[in-house]
C-alpha cells in the first residue's frame, strides 16, 4: 500500500468516528467523553493523513500536540493555531483509564475541531499532499 493510498484509509476511519461522534454526541446514559474520543481519534487520524500525504515518517503515537509540531517542523502549511486541537489530546489514552471532565471542551468545540481536522486533511490528500 503506498502512502498516499494509507493517508486515504486513515481519512475513511476517521469518517467512521466522525460518524461515531455524531451518533453518539448527545445520546442518553453515554458520557460526553465518549464523543470526544471519537473526535480525538477523528483528528488524529486526519493529522497522520497529511504527514502519510506529504511522505513524512512520524513515530507512533496519539499526541495530537506531537504530530502538529512533527507538520509544522516539516514546513508543512497548517492553517489552525498550534495549539487547536490539544484540549482534544487527554481523550486519547486517559479516557480508558479514568473519568475525564470536559467542562473546558464542549461537544460543539471538539466537533467543530474534528471537521476543521477534516475537511484541510481531505484537501491535503486529495491533492496528493501538494497542497503549500
Amino acid at each position: 500500500m503506498t502512502p498516499w493510498d494509507e493517508a486515504h484509509r486513515l481519512l475513511r476511519k476517521a469518517d467512521q468516528d466522525r460518524a461515531v461522534f455524531h451518533a453518539i454526541k448527545h445520546q442518553s446514559g453515554i458520557d460526553a467523553e465518549m464523543a470526544c474520543f471519537h473526535a480525538q481519534q477523528a483528528v488524529e487520524k486526519c493529522l497522520k493523513a497529511v504527514l502519510l500525504a506529504k511522505g513524512v515518517a512520524f513515530r507512533r503515537t496519539h499526541d495530537l500536540d506531537a504530530l502538529v509540531d512533527r507538520i509544522l517542523d516539516q514546513g508543512i502549511s497548517f492553517p489552525f493555531a498550534d495549539d487547536r486541537f490539544s484540549l482534544l489530546n487527554p481523550f486519547a489514552v486517559l479516557l480508558r483509564y479514568e473519568d475525564l471532565d470536559v467542562a473546558g471542551l464542549s461537544l460543539e468545540e471538539a466537533e467543530a475541531m474534528m471537521e476543521d481536522a477534516r475537511c484541510w486533511a481531505g484537501d491535503v490528500v486529495e491533492a496528493k499532499g501538494e497542497v503549500p
